[in-house]
């Protein structure tokens, strides 16, 4: 009886060291789990601002000028190398010139007067006869030429402007220098008949009047 209560508190003993050291089952490892978390970011462009156009201010082209061409030509007295009509009441005619540019008169005889002079350029204009005196144009109808070095002034009123030096068609009769041309053209005149020959003032024989 003793025995046999000994073995089963022998058996009590051992049943739980036994369960104790029964291999415990393997778990099984826990499946690794790779969590990819994939974050797609949405840029948003930024909303366009608005952009200022700042005008550049633009330089206004004037208007060319038209200078403007008298009505009172006469296509019928063209320049030409014939001295023309000394007392017409109309200008000549300068058929296809651009009055737009300074440039000379056509090859030829101009009845006209000097108004100015810068260097040796000459700037005249086409005269008619109105009224006992000799006119230019009201506007435009301006000519340049350089006046040639060996051009050829005839006075009216002799070199010393103190003379009466003329033919019986009243134009100048006495040769003059150069330099007095260039005088008389810084003033303004003289009114004359004037002779271009390839772009430049050859000769100039004063009308007295």
């Amino acid at each position: 009886m003793t025995i046999t209560f000994r073995r089963a508190l022998l058996a009590l003993a051992v049943l739980p060291i036994a369960a104790c050291s029964s291999p415990a089952e393997t778990a099984a490892p826990a499946p690794t789990v790779t969590a990819t978390a994939t974050v797609t970011e949405t840029v948003t462009p930024p909303a366009p601002q608005p952009t200022e156009t700042v005008a550049e201010p633009t330089e206004s082209a004037a208007p060319a000028r038209t200078p403007q061409v008298s009505a009172d030509v006469d296509k019928e007295d063209p320049i030409s190398a014939r001295i023309p009509k000394i007392k017409s009441a109309k200008f000549q005619y300068d058929e296809g010139h651009d009055f737009n540019q300074m440039s000379p008169s056509a090859d030829g005889v101009l009845r006209g007067r000097i108004v100015s002079l810068d260097g040796d350029e000459a700037r005249y204009v086409p005269v008619r006869y109105a009224g006992g005196d000799f006119v230019g144009p009201e506007g435009g109808m301006t000519y340049a030429a350089p006046i040639a070095p060996d051009v050829v002034f005839l006075s009216a009123v002799g070199c010393k402007g103190d003379d009466q030096t003329i033919n019986s068609a009243a134009l100048g009769t006495e040769k003059c220098p150069r330099e007095r041309l260039l005088e008389l053209a810084a003033q303004g005149e003289p009114t004359s008949l004037i002779t271009v020959k390839s772009g430049q003032i050859v000769k100039v024989v004063e009308i007295y009047y």
